[in-house]
């Protein structure tokens, strides 16, 4: 699973904003890197604890041993050498739901720089590249930011569900995007 620069140059890429730079597929340190931006920003968001940056540790290197490059995407974001965000498309389940949308997380230190813009453009780009007719995701409510930059790309919700596996009670939001009508 090699890494690879994603330049100006590649047909459906972005060009990097901000001094960020998007990099696609795994590279080491990406596993860590992951649970650590989720569980610092999800701790300070809404007073997570261990149980769930366990989870994301768990869930996303599940998701990286079983990377297949054909069927699935995973981008990161670089600055100034630091990953600052990542996010990942499920895409070798081919649910009748569409591709799932997982593990999209920028640092605090970097919202408004364009790192999460740019890494969900880009990977709506791949997705629509891949013939998927829709894109969906889970998070939580209370992440207005987030939020408004799904709502923004086209994402609507469908679903609302209570959860309280992360040691605080939140309402899980399911997002979903037809990409058949843009």
């Amino acid at each position: 699973m090699p890494c690879a620069a994603v330049s100006a140059g590649t047909p459906g890429s972005r060009p990097p904003a901000g001094g960020i730079e998007i990099r696609r597929g795994y590279e080491p340190g990406l596993i860590g890197r992951a649970a650590e931006l989720h569980g610092r920003y999800y701790a300070e968001a809404w007073g997570s604890g261990a149980p769930f940056e366990s989870l994301i540790a768990r869930e996303f290197g599940e998701f990286v041993e079983g990377y297949d490059a054909g069927d699935d995407l995973l981008l990161s974001a670089h600055k100034a050498g630091r990953v600052v965000g990542m996010i990942a498309i499920y895409g070798r389940r081919r649910l009748p739901e569409g591709a799932q949308l997982r593990f999209f997380i920028v640092d605090p230190a970097c919202h408004g720089c364009g790192a999460g813009k740019a890494l969900l453009a880009e990977a709506l780009s791949w997705c629509r590249e891949r013939g998927f007719s829709k894109v969906f995701l889970w998070t939580v409510d209370g992440l207005p930011a987030s939020r408004r930059l799904y709502e923004k790309a086209g994402f609507r919700v469908t679903d609302r569900v209570p959860d309280d596996r992360y040691t605080v009670l939140r309402d899980n939001l399911r997002f979903e995007l037809d990409l058949s009508t843009i």
